[in-house]
């Protein structure tokens, strides 16, 4: 398994998280080379470029450009998108292609009943990816059950697509971690460690769930990363945060900033 840091490592500095908040108006958010160097920084091999900053406008010597950055220090890069448009996945096995990428993450923020429709999108495309050797994985989320995620990649039978699995995501459906786990685990191409915690209010009518530095909250990171090692031991592991915002943007990046430091040193004494 190989570790990485991405773009919702650092989703305040990236863009991912409150773009829209007057907090952000005039804010320098991270580029592509600014991930490549906190990788470098964390001496992490793997570069996850995820929905921001944007890649689908560049220009093939562009991406040959920042390929050639990666390569130049070392580091491997995976990217991501939302959505299942084929012509949309189309485009970005482009770019994983010429940035060298083995991997392309997709998720459906929203989902048709059984995924029926995305399933039949991912079959156009599923052999493209294929012939390329690039891994289409798509992340759970609480737009659709863990079960017809699994029943997707079921049906497909490639090995170049699969799942990411994300820690938190499908919480918002009620569906536990050790149900998310059972499920998808066989199918992991990536895993993305969130950790978490879960904060009762004071009324005790309602409870909270919250982001957490990695090695600290709820969840049981040694255990997910023996299990993933055990099934997918050539997956990528990729360290994701929710950090709150706190009473200004500068506070919540020195925090974020500091959560990834200790995240990334915490994943490197439990992963093979």
């Amino acid at each position: 398994m190989l570790l990485g840091i991405g773009s919702y490592t650092y989703g305040w500095s990236s863009g991912c998280y409150g773009s829209n908040t007057s907090q952000q108006a005039d804010f320098t958010y991270l580029t592509a080379y600014d991930l490549i160097d906190r990788a470098v920084q964390l001496d992490v091999p793997i570069v996850q470029i995820c929905v921001k900053p944007d890649l689908i406008g560049l220009h093939d010597e562009d991406l040959r450009i920042l390929r050639n950055y990666a390569d130049t220090n070392d580091k491997a890069l995976e990217i991501g998108t939302i959505g299942s448009a084929p012509e949309h996945l189309d485009r970005f096995l482009h770019i994983a292609e010429v940035l060298g990428a083995k991997l392309v993450r997709t998720i459906f923020t929203s989902a048709s009943p059984g995924l029926i429709d995305e399933r039949n999108h991912i079959l156009q495309i599923a052999d493209g990816f294929a012939e390329k050797q690039i891994t289409l994985a798509i992340e759970n989320h609480e737009a659709a059950s863990v079960l017809d995620l699994q029943a997707l990649c079921q049906d497909m039978d490639n090995d170049y697509v699969g799942v990411c699995l994300d820690t938190v995501n499908s919480l918002g459906r009620g569906e536990g971690l050790r149900e998310v786990t059972a499920a998808l685990m066989p199918f992991t191409k990536c895993l993305h460690i969130k950790d978490f915690t879960v904060v009762r209010h004071t009324s005790d009518m309602e409870m909270t769930i919250t982001g957490a530095p990695a090695g600290e909250g709820k969840l049981d990171i040694p255990t997910q990363l023996q299990m993933l090692h055990g099934v997918q031991p050539d997956a990528s592991v990729v360290l994701e945060q929710w950090v709150p915002l706190y009473e200004s943007l500068e506070k919540t990046v020195q925090i974020q900033d500091m959560w990834a430091e200790n995240g990334i040193k915490y994943l490197k004494r439990h992963i093979c």
